[in-house]
């Protein structure tokens, strides 16, 4: 198996480590199911608001709370349950998520533009590879000892081939001057040995191709372009998590007020039946005070006659010194209100049939 050059497996693991992280990065940067999660939160809370614009309040309940005081003098023009809270916060809220999906977007872009430039990376640094077939190595050495190896081997090389070239000047000399003198005399040359120097020509060029190509690599490596990759790839991973925890937030904000606000358009209906069931709760106090009331009076009747009878008989024979307590009237009892509730309101059999409805068909 052909062992690939040091600098070259380098760069290979380098750029590998990258797209394992822009892979790890699409696994929660999928902002199109981020952006249908807003969508789907903005239709629920749409749905909500008009659902609660449409539940008008009853309206003996604006006018005890008129006849109360209590709001903020513009009671009357509150007139449903959408009336009674606020949007503000929600809007933000929406806004803010949408602005951390836009931002996603932007560093999303940032990642893809690095994906683009690691991709043109490998392109290149592989078609250089294969143009100048760089000898594999036998033994894991490192890129400036590689770099020194090739070098010195293309020094020793082009010593070698100079040396030659050295040797055999007078044969280039004299063959050059009997080619000026007698040109149909070239055919009886022996040039064997030039034409082998001249086949050396290939072998430096290709050596030059190498070590071109071991610049760049080291360039790419060295010059920072490789780090700047690197760290806008690990910035961009570092932003994205944390718009996503900020994103997460806000999506959590929005659902826990779109169950607050279905809670609240459901307990307004619990809320008629409450102030019904009170009434009839306050309307049994009262008959059992009055029944109360009208057993104490009999009583006290009763004993009151029982004493003027036996006044009648007895009294009279008696000397007042003798009892004057028997002359004092019987106990009277009372039933004392310690505090007593405000007028609820009269609802509407409409209020409490459409109330009885909503229950039914949340459950």
């Amino acid at each position: 198996m052909e062992k690939i050059h040091p600098k070259l497996l380098f760069v290979n693991n380098y750029i590998l480590a990258q797209l394992v992280t822009l892979e790890r990065m699409r696994e929660y940067n999928d902002l199109k199911e981020r952006e249908s999660t807003l969508q789907s939160l903005t239709i629920e809370l749409t749905n909500i608001f008009n659902l609660l614009k449409q539940r008008t309040i009853d309206k003996d309940i604006l006018k005890v709370n008129k006849e109360r005081g209590q709001g903020d003098g513009r009671v009357e023009k509150k007139v449903t349950l959408f009336d009674h809270i606020s949007d503000e916060a929600i809007i933000e809220l929406q806004r803010q998520a949408d602005d951390e999906i836009g931002e996603m977007e932007m560093i999303n872009n940032v990642l893809e533009n690095q994906s683009r430039n690691i991709a043109l990376a490998v392109s290149e640094l592989a078609s250089m590879r294969e143009a100048t077939l760089i000898t594999p190595l036998e033994e894991p050495l490192s890129f400036a000892h590689e770099k020194l190896r090739i070098q010195g081997r293309e020094t020793e090389k082009m010593a070698e081939i100079l040396t030659d070239f050295t040797k055999h000047y007078d044969q280039i000399v004299e063959a050059t001057k009997i080619y000026q003198s007698s040109p149909e005399a070239c055919d009886d040359l022996d040039i064997t040995i030039l034409e082998e120097d001249n086949e050396h020509i290939p072998d430096i060029l290709v050596q030059q191709e190498q070590m071109k190509v071991l610049d760049e690599l080291e360039y790419f490596g060295t010059s920072g372009q490789a780090d700047v990759i690197c760290e806008k790839i690990m910035d961009a991973e570092v932003a994205m998590k944390n718009k996503e925890c900020s994103l997460d937030d806000f999506f959590q904000q929005l659902s826990s007020l779109a169950e607050r606000y279905r809670f609240y358009a459901s307990s307004y209906s619990y809320l008629l039946l409450e102030i019904e069931r009170r009434k009839k709760a306050q309307i049994k106090l009262m008959n059992l005070r009055k029944e109360m009331i009208k057993v104490f009076e009999e009583a006290y009747d009763d004993e009151l006659q029982e004493r003027k009878s036996w006044s009648a008989q007895h009294g009279e024979y008696l000397p007042e010194v003798l009892c004057p307590f028997i002359n004092d009237l019987p106990t009277k009892l009372t039933v004392t209100v310690e505090s007593e509730s405000g007028r609820l309101p009269n609802l509407s059999p409409e209020s409490i049939e459409k109330a009885l409805n909503e229950i039914h068909n949340a459950s």
